[in-house]
């Protein structure tokens, strides 16, 4: 039997709302410029910073999406999955981190330009501003609209993509890290205690190896995916090195440390929370077999929790969605205004940048609505948009980052040309007798594209961008 939510459960979403909608007005007071709109004058500290990474890289694709793959594709998810991106990000934190919080100016395309060039910058503006729209939130918001209230996926995608255009328009990065933290707390309290009392109430280990004796693929650590789908998880795994959010966030920290001791805090906390949704989703897979994944967790929190909990549980899986939202939709928003009007018009002032960045947001989200619900779940959404973004950014972005050796213009056109072209051709047209991921073939060759072009080209000496395309008032 379904259980929906009472009418208490729905006061206490109705409360957060209020209360995040609050917070946002009281923080657009102090959002004058793009300093304080979009990196909250750099001053985010340790505790924000820890909040606002864990909360936007989980969102629902992270939450939701773990589950639904842990139900589909069993403990597999974690070792290949979760586990690979974890390790990837220890590289991250110690070296790449800093060198993100001295090089990047405001955006990652500021940090294209001065390595590559305008016309570098502009193309990566665009795959990233793909990027951004977040399909995966959508359709994951879609999907718990619909177990909650019964609603259709599309119509409570549009109310929580209107919600997070409120928020996101409203405070900007400070507002949004303030309601990151909330959600954060919330999320380790609240989706965490259902795991193991569903675990004991299941009979254990004995009780899910029993359960799924008819998939044993499920309960093989290597079993789930095909070969080509593990390789190419594990490759997106590495795409948080060209991820705009995460450059926004760490650029935000008041100090590169700040960042550093930020994000190692939140590896050893994702670990621990990457288990309990794995396991959680074995557990939803043996009671739930035959309804969608997103749908039997929902009726497994609501079967578990209390009246009044289930609603903090829909602030909590819903949070998660928003701050995600959010952090994309303003990086989408400011890829418009500053990397887009910006760097072609030139000489734009603060006040101007900051209201295109506005009216950014909401062009990425209406976007986002027109494609969500194309994919059947949240985590398939979000490798889509992911996939393109990785294919055409990592290589130049990285390079930028970490390469020592000559770098020129053509070297970074040469790369993101070569790694969508070749995701495009092979994902409309995939080659007959061979099972190939776009991102596998991509991303090689737009290094090696890469490489050829920075030893033909003519070197660029670096610029260092001092608010070049923006001017005060």
């Amino acid at each position: 039997m379904n259980i929906t939510l009472t009418t208490l459960d729905n006061v206490i979403i109705a409360a957060f709302m209020l209360l995040a909608v609050w917070i946002g007005y009281y923080f657009s007071k102090a959002a004058k410029d793009m300093e304080s709109f979009y990196l909250g004058n750099h001053s985010l500290p340790w505790s924000l910073t820890v909040g606002t990474l864990f909360s936007t890289w989980y969102g629902g694709v992270g939450t939701v999406g773990t589950i639904e793959y842990a139900s589909v594709y069993g403990l597999s998810c974690w070792l290949i999955w979760s586990a690979t991106s974890h390790m990837g990000r220890i590289p991250l934190a110690v070296w790449v981190g800093p060198k993100i919080h001295v090089r990047t100016a405001i955006t990652v395309p500021d940090l294209l330009h001065s390595v590559y060039g305008k016309g570098v910058a502009l193309l990566g503006a665009f795959f990233m501003f793909l990027y951004c729209i977040r399909l995966g939130e959508v359709t994951a918001a879609g999907f718990i609209g619909q177990s909650a209230w019964g609603v259709k996926p599309e119509v409570a995608g549009v109310l929580a993509v209107i919600f997070v255009i409120i928020i996101t328009v409203l405070g900007g990065l400070m507002g949004v890290a303030v309601m990151d933290m909330i959600h954060f707390w919330i999320m380790m309290v609240v989706i965490c205690v259902v795991m193991p009392i569903n675990w004991h109430s299941i009979g254990g280990w004995t009780g899910i190896a029993h359960g799924l004796s008819s998939t044993p693929k499920l309960m093989d650590p290597y079993g789930g995916f095909t070969f080509m789908k593990g390789l190419m998880l594990v490759l997106l795994a590495f795409g948080v090195y060209a991820d705009p959010a995460f450059y926004q966030r760490f650029s935000a920290a008041n100090s590169a440390k700040a960042g550093r001791r930020a994000l190692l805090t939140c590896l050893t906390i994702w670990v621990a929370f990457d288990v309990v949704l794995v396991m959680t989703g074995l557990i939803v897979k043996v009671l739930y077999p035959n309804i969608p994944p997103a749908e039997g967790y929902i009726q497994l929190v609501f079967h578990t929790l209390p009246v009044g909990l289930r609603g903090v549980f829909i602030v909590a899986i819903f949070g998660a969605i928003i701050s995600a939202l959010c952090g994309y939709y303003l990086t989408g928003g400011a890829t418009l205004a500053n990397d887009f009007y910006a760097r072609i018009k030139g000489n734009v002032s603060q006040k101007k940048i900051v209201f295109l960045t506005r009216c950014g947001v909401v062009i990425v989200a209406g976007l986002g609505l027109l494609i969500a619900f194309k994919f059947t779940t949240a985590q398939d959404a979000m490798i889509f948009t992911s996939s393109i973004w990785m294919a055409a950014g990592f290589v130049p972005i990285v390079g930028a980052l970490l390469y020592k050796g000559k770098i020129t213009t053509l070297g970074g056109y040469m790369g993101m040309i070569t790694g969508i072209v070749v995701f495009t051709l092979i994902k409309l047209f995939p080659p007959k007798g061979i099972s190939i991921e776009p991102l596998v073939a991509a991303l090689p060759l737009s290094g090696i594209a890469w490489f050829i072009g920075n030893m033909i080209g003519k070197e660029k000496v670096h610029e260092e961008l001092a608010e070049n395309s923006i001017v005060e008032e």
